[in-house]
């Protein structure tokens, strides 16, 4: 088509897509035409490969996994001012933050996705998550999901009153990573068979239920302790109506990906700008 007004991506999505959310669309499509009065531009009416798949390639998403936030030192805490030029760096390179629901969408088959998918999470429940990367994630209109193990709210973690205020603001999803943060994929010393499996359930179950009764919404994904797990804790994971399993595997994910195995990569305090940049693969050629 041949634009002739001052609409950029969004308002012409919203008129001729009946979203403006899905500006990113015609952007996609447009990669080397600059929307802009007078250009000739494409605006794809619908969408014939919501998996990724092209003769080169196909799309995979990155999920990048953060713990704590500050200055103390430690490989797993990432400082204020890395996290802030972290999204800067997504957000300058037209990497698009996606919600977890998208990319499972996306995993169904059901759902096309920015070609420079990438999706946030943020593991443990440190209060750090809501004094530093919270206003951070505001700040750029990021989205995150927060994995917190129940026993840590309220005691030495995330506030009941934080974890409403943050899922309040429609960028942060709460989800569970189990109830005490114990390898769910290993026996404890001297634990019988029949604690173990009690041991998987409760981890599973419990802090779902938990995170429903004080947020009022049902979980829907899974974060692994240690980002381990075995076919018993998926089976649990599918017996509770959870339907991702999030492991801490340094891969991205396409569209095959095993929704029980999705990989994510570690984000530690200790690396450059140019090792979080390596993490962002969003093409596999060939």
């Amino acid at each position: 088509m041949l634009r002739g007004g001052n609409e950029d991506a969004s308002e012409l999505a919203r008129r001729y897509l009946g979203d403006e959310n899905l500006g990113w669309v015609i952007e996609d499509a447009n990669e080397s035409r600059s929307i802009a009065s007078g250009n000739e531009i494409i605006i794809p009416l619908q969408n014939n490969n919501p998996i990724g798949f092209e003769y080169e390639g196909y799309q995979t998403v990155p999920i990048l996994c953060y713990h704590r936030f500050g200055n103390k030192g430690g490989r797993l805490e990432v400082s204020a001012e890395q996290f802030e030029q972290q999204l800067a760096y997504l957000k300058q390179h037209d990497y698009r933050v996606i919600h977890l629901d998208e990319l499972y969408g996306f995993l169904k088959g059901e759902r096309a996705l920015p070609k420079r998918s990438v999706v946030l999470t943020i593991d443990d429940g440190h209060r750090s998550i809501y004094t530093i990367a919270y206003p951070l994630l505001k700040k750029f209109n990021f989205p995150a999901t927060v994995f917190v193990y129940s026993d840590y709210m309220n005691n030495g973690g995330l506030k009941t009153s934080e974890l409403k205020t943050m899922q309040a603001s429609g960028l942060i999803s709460l989800q569970p990573h189990s109830k005490t943060h114990s390898n769910l994929a290993l026996n404890g010393v001297g634990e019988s068979k029949s604690e173990y499996h009690k041991r998987v359930r409760d981890e599973v179950r419990l802090p779902s239920r938990k995170l429903e009764s004080t947020l009022g919404k049902a979980p829907k994904y899974y974060a692994y302790p240690f980002g381990d797990t075995n076919a018993q804790v998926i089976d649990e994971l599918q017996a509770n109506g959870l339907l991702l399993g999030l492991t801490v595997q340094s891969a991205a994910n396409a569209a095959f990906t095993y929704p029980y195995l999705l990989n994510r990569s570690m984000i530690f305090g200790d690396r450059s700008i140019d090792d979080f940049a390596a993490k962002l693969k969003t093409f596999q050629a060939r």
